[in-house]
C-alpha cells in the first residue's frame, strides 16, 4: 500500500484556519460573535425561518442575530472596551487601535473579518507587512482577548433584562398566580351575592373551589387570608369576616 497522502488543494490560509489554534485566553471573531450573540438572544426564541431550516435537517446559524453580536462587538471596540489585535504565523501580534480597524476593507464587515483586502496603497499596509511578511495576510487572524469578551456579554445581557425588565405601574404580563385567582373569584363572588359575611366562611371556599375548578383543594386560610387583603385595599364592610372573640380564660386560683 502506498505511503503518499492526497495533496489538499485549499489554500493555504484555510489550512491555517483549520489547523492553527487560537491563543489560550483569546477568542476568534466568530467565537467572539458566538458568545455575543448568546448573549443578546437568551431567552429568546429562534426566528420561524431559522426553526423551520433547523427542522428540515439544515443546520444553520441566526444570520441576523450574528450580525447584531458583529456590530455590538466593534461598538465596544470604539469605546475601548475591547482591543482588538492581529494574530499570525510565528506566535507574532500586532495591537489595532480602533481607528486602524476601520481602514482594513470588509474587515468589521459581519460577511469579512480578515486580511485578504487589504492592499500596498493602503496606510495601514506597510505596518502589517512588516510584522508578519507580505504574503501572509491570508494567515492572519483577528482575536480579541477572552475576558474582554466574557465582559461585554455580560454588560449585554444585564441590558437584555432591563429591557425586559416590566415598567413601573404596566400590567402583569403572564398566567396571574394562584393568590390573584382566588383573590378576584373571591371578590366576585361577594359581589354578585353568593356570599357574605354572616355566612360560615366554609361555605365561601366551596364556592371558590367550585368556580375555580382546581384539583387541589383550597383551604380555609387561603380564602380568609384573600378576603383580608381586599379588606385592606378597600375598607368595605362586605368584605370584612366577623372575627371570632377569644375565649374568656379563668384563673384557678381560688377554685
Amino acid at each position: 500500500m502506498s505511503d503518499h497522502k492526497p495533496v489538499s488543494h485549499r489554500p493555504d490560509y484555510v489550512l491555517f484556519e483549520s489547523k492553527r489554534m487560537t491563543p489560550i485566553e483569546y477568542l476568534s471573531r466568530r467565537e467572539a460573535i458566538e458568545i455575543i450573540a448568546a448573549a443578546k438572544c437568551a431567552g429568546v426564541p429562534d426566528r420561524d425561518v431559522v426553526s423551520e431550516m433547523r427542522q428540515n435537517g439544515i443546520d444553520v446559524e441566526d444570520g441576523k442575530a450574528n450580525d447584531d453580536a458583529n456590530a455590538e462587538i466593534w461598538s465596544a471596540v470604539d469605546q475601548n472596551k475591547v482591543q482588538t489585535h492581529i494574530y499570525g504565523p510565528g506566535d507574532r501580534w500586532l495591537k489595532m487601535s480602533p481607528f486602524e480597524t476601520g481602514l482594513v476593507p470588509l474587515l468589521r464587515s459581519p460577511r469579512g473579518g480578515d486580511f485578504m483586502f487589504l492592499r500596498p496603497g493602503n496606510s495601514l499596509h506597510e505596518r502589517i507587512t512588516a510584522e508578519f511578511g507580505p504574503r501572509r495576510l491570508g494567515l492572519l487572524k483577528l482575536v480579541f482577548r477572552k475576558v474582554e469578551i466574557e465582559k461585554l456579554a455580560g454588560l449585554v445581557r444585564r441590558r437584555q433584562r432591563r429591557a425586559a425588565a416590566p415598567k413601573p405601574g404596566s400590567p402583569a404580563i403572564g398566567r396571574p398566580s394562584r393568590r390573584d385567582q382566588v383573590r378576584d373569584c373571591v371578590r366576585q363572588q361577594i359581589e354578585e351575592g353568593h356570599w357574605n359575611t354572616s355566612r360560615p366562611l366554609k361555605a365561601l371556599v366551596q364556592l371558590v373551589q367550585r368556580s375555580l375548578k382546581w384539583d387541589k383543594g383550597l383551604s380555609e386560610s387561603t380564602v380568609a387570608r384573600a378576603l383580608d387583603g381586599l379588606h385592606e385595599s378597600n375598607p368595605d364592610r362586605k368584605f370584612q369576616r366577623p372575627r371570632r372573640k377569644p375565649s374568656p380564660s379563668y384563673s384557678r386560683e381560688g377554685a
